[in-house]
């Protein structure tokens, strides 16, 4: 028989009553309760306590409790006698042979269920008279000897190459019930089991307790992401946005669709993945109370309500599909619809832009234009960088044009050719395969782009511009369409190079105009779209996880 021995005192100095404190909403030592009853390897839970109320709380739960003796609930009393005092009433009380007792610390929220089995197979498989908690403690230290400051440490290395410390948690200590007979918990054959950092933390002070109140606030998040020739990389990297601010929680990716080049920028980042063929796929992939985020354009209503039903919290990026109206929230900083539900959340407050753009300060006004930008995107499918590029042949030849080329662009001899022949020796600096777009964006006055993206990241670079819809979807971006800082032009199919000219000229030659559209740029808000998106995601997810938690039974 394998038995756990819960001490849960009810005097404490550094935190008062901490035992039964709420921590997140939950009494303290709701959360090592819950753990060992959930463990597959113990036989039966006992709290020892002196304390009536702390009694009277834990016989809410299928556990057994041993009322303390007096002299064993003062300060100075270690936990040995107690943990042999527990075992003994137990054996006594139940006619139980115990074989094993594992001591686990109340303090220890951290500890989980699976956390304790992974222990216990552990202490088993290397024959363990005693097993201890612990957590890497690895640096360079100093100690005092003879009332002198000394290195505790022979050469100063950096501390992947430190011989390894490692340092006592007080979580749980698993012991033979021979040991324990010798007055102790450790001893004979001993061993340790590295927990994470996280599971190390024993509550002791008000600073412990935030922390500790901070990692179990910890998000479960699964990016549902696609990235390919077709569908560009935005999705890519604005789900990698999000994914650097969650840094900290519990992350991981799975890519669907994905090319070879989108699986390489996520595994660079140092993230987790794992691929599917079909959105079916994905279910086996997720668990309760995990944060969905489907960045992969439409979805479909059965999708969502398979992750619905599994008890996901599902939030989508751009969806115009079925399956929009069944997620928990939509965000949409593109794309609008009349009549959405309340669900949904739409507009320029809600981009989340790189953070090379937070980086880089916006743009300050030139009453004279320096440097003109074109940019498509990562694909141009209507190939507006070869027409915008054409139109601006007769353009003052001192302005200097920046031409970004997206990786995925097609028509890439076409386009050199015409270079070379048309332009010779002109103002233009062309870029490819480009990394930080805000630094391109630095100092230029004026852009001439798509309805997608790059059009809220020239916003918050202060950029006047000019704006081309690819396809009827970028139609739907009414940000560009009605936005007094960009003048639109309409769909691709519907623009020449006579019209991109006139505008572009237009606005080389009428700075007042120029001045009006960079003043009605709302670029504060555009940066601070992240923000907004993640505190709104964060407390949309706690709402609907209260209400759940609510309705289940105690």
């Amino acid at each position: 028989m394998l038995i756990a021995v819960i001490p849960a005192r009810g005097g404490s100095k550094g935190i008062r009553r901490k035992n039964l404190r709420l921590l997140n909403a939950k009494p303290l030592i709701s959360y090592v309760l819950e753990a060992s009853i959930a463990s597959r390897k113990i036989d039966a839970v006992i709290v020892t306590t002196d304390d009536y109320e702390i009694a009277e709380y834990c016989k809410q739960f299928n556990v057994i409790i041993r009322e303390r003796p007096k002299h064993l609930g003062k300060d100075s009393v270690p936990l040995d006698p107690v943990v042999s005092d527990s075992v003994q009433w137990f054996e006594e009380h139940y006619s139980a042979n115990v074989e094993t007792v594992i001591t686990i610390q109340p303090t220890s929220p951290l500890i989980t269920s699976s956390l304790i089995d992974e222990a216990i197979d552990n202490f088993f498989a290397q024959d363990l008279d005693s097993l201890i908690s612990v957590v890497d403690n690895t640096h360079l230290g100093w100690k005092i000897e003879n009332n002198e400051l000394k290195p505790d440490y022979k050469k100063r290395l950096n501390r992947q190459w430190l011989p390894k410390r490692f340092k006592e948690t007080g979580a749980f200590v698993i012991s033979k019930r021979e040991i324990i007979n010798s007055g102790t918990r450790i001893g004979g054959k001993v061993g340790i089991y590295e927990v994470p950092l996280e599971a190390s933390i024993d509550l002791d002070s008000p600073n412990d307790w935030l922390l500790c109140s901070a990692l179990l606030k910890r998000l479960s998040v699964k990016f549902v992401v696609t990235g390919n020739s077709n569908t560009g990389m935005g999705h890519i990297y604005r789900t990698l946005t999000l994914a650097d601010f969650w840094l900290g929680h519990n992350i991981e990716f799975i890519l669907y669709q994905c090319s070879s080049k989108a699986k390489k920028i996520i595994t660079e980042r140092g993230y987790k993945h794992n691929e599917v063929v079909t959105l079916e796929e994905i279910i086996k992939y997720i668990k309760p109370f995990d944060i969905i985020i489907n960045d992969i354009l439409d979805t479909d209503s059965k999708y969502i309500e398979k992750l619905i039903s599994k008890g996901c919290f599902v939030v989508n990026f751009e969806d115009l599909g079925t399956g929009a109206d069944q997620a928990n929230l939509v965000i949409n900083a593109l794309y609008e619809r009349f009549d959405p539900p309340f669900s949904h959340r739409y507009g320029y407050k809600y981009v989340c832009l790189r953070d090379d753009f937070l980086l880089q300060a916006p743009n300050t006004f030139s009453d004279c234009v320096r440097s003109v930008l074109i940019t498509f995107g990562g694909v141009d499918p209507t190939d507006l960088t070869f027409r915008t590029l054409k139109a601006l042949e007769k353009i003052d030849p001192k302005i200097n044009v920046k031409l970004v080329i997206g990786p995925s662009y097609r028509a890439i001899d076409k386009l050199g050719q015409y270079i070379k022949e048309h332009w010779g020796n002109r103002n233009l600096e062309v870029m490819r395969n480009v990394k930080n777009m805000a630094k391109v964006m630095r100092n230029v006055d004026l852009a001439i782009t798509s309805n997608g993206r790059t059009v809220y990241e020239l916003a918050a670079m202060r950029i006047p511009m000019i704006s081309i819809a690819q396809n009827d979807r970028e139609t739907m971006h009414l940000f560009a369409r009605y936005s007094e800082g960009i003048k639109y032009l309409g769909v691709s199919c519907n623009v020449d190079e006579e019209t991109i000219y006139k505008n572009v000229v237009e606005l080389i030659n009428d700075s007042s105009k120029r001045k009006k559209m960079f003043d009605n740029l709302p670029y504060k808000e555009i940066r601070r779209g992240i923000f907004n998106v993640t505190d709104l995601i964060e407390s949309e997810y706690r709402r609907w996880k209260h209400e759940r938690d609510s309705n289940r039974e105690f």
